[in-house]
């Protein structure tokens, strides 16, 4: 009966989703359970130099903001986001957080929780470790000098944001940077996926997609060499790529 009320729902109050939480419940976007998380944290944020995120099920953003703070949204009741910080390192761990839902007639659809974490406008970060299974990855307004990233299946997007270096590597999904900065150098390398960079400032770069469109746009910013020569490489094995 519950699920037969839920199904109901669902087809007039839409968006949403059915989400199977010891049975299935209706949720709206907007009436998904959220969390401040603030247990496990540095007392003084400035203390916070390094980040890692090793996530299975979620979306991520990366953000600038007044203050301090970590948010997590589940579509289940049963949230697994662990926290924990040491020798100036935030580590958040997401791994088993997982939630299915039925979209009636196209099949079991596995819908991602929500992890947002706001840093100070004069916070700087030493060190960016992502390791992203399932989700999008969004960065804004963030300054690392260091960032390495793995993202297995979503989008991955950096808007003003400011790296010394920046190695980067995606299986399915879309990377687009805006208004971003590299200033010394790395890779972007996409399996399966386009790669968009645009109003941005690179070191000397080679790009390449193999099976794709190619569409570099070259001004006093930018300036492409050989790829033994090159400080960033992008390359593109299934996509498009433009950069401009």
């Amino acid at each position: 009966m519950g699920t037969l009320v839920a199904a109901m729902i669902w087809q007039f109050e839409k968006p949403g989703s059915l989400v199977w939480d010891d049975g299935f419940k209706y949720q709206t976007e907007s009436k998904m359970s959220g969390e401040l998380v603030t247990h496990d944290l540095p007392v003084v944020p400035s203390k916070i130099t390094a980040l890692e995120i090793d996530v299975k099920n979620a979306d991520v953003k990366i953000i600038k903001g007044e203050q301090f703070k970590v948010t997590t949204r589940n579509w289940s009741s049963k949230g697994a986001t662990q926290i924990s910080f040491d020798a100036g390192q935030l580590t958040i761990n997401d791994s088993e957080g997982e939630a299915s839902r039925s979209s009636f007639g196209i099949g079991m659809i596995i819908r991602t929780n929500q992890i947002t974490i706001t840093l100070p406008e004069s916070q700087h970060l030493s060190t960016l470790l992502v390791k992203s299974r399932n989700g999008d990855l969004d960065v804004e307004q963030v300054s690392v000098k260091t960032a390495q990233i793995m993202a297995t299946n979503g989008d991955t997007k950096f808007e003003r944001a400011t790296f010394g270096d920046l190695m980067m590597t995606s299986t399915n999904g879309e990377i687009q940077l805006k208004r971003t900065s590299i200033e010394n150098g790395g890779q972007i390398i996409n399996q399966n996926g386009d790669i968009e960079i645009k109003d941005s400032r690179l070191p000397t770069f080679y790009a390449k997609t193999k099976w794709g469109d190619e569409d570099v746009e070259l001004h006093h910013d930018l300036r492409q060499s050989s790829q033994s020569q090159a400080k960033l490489v992008v390359t593109s094995q299934n996509g498009d790529l433009e950069i401009d």
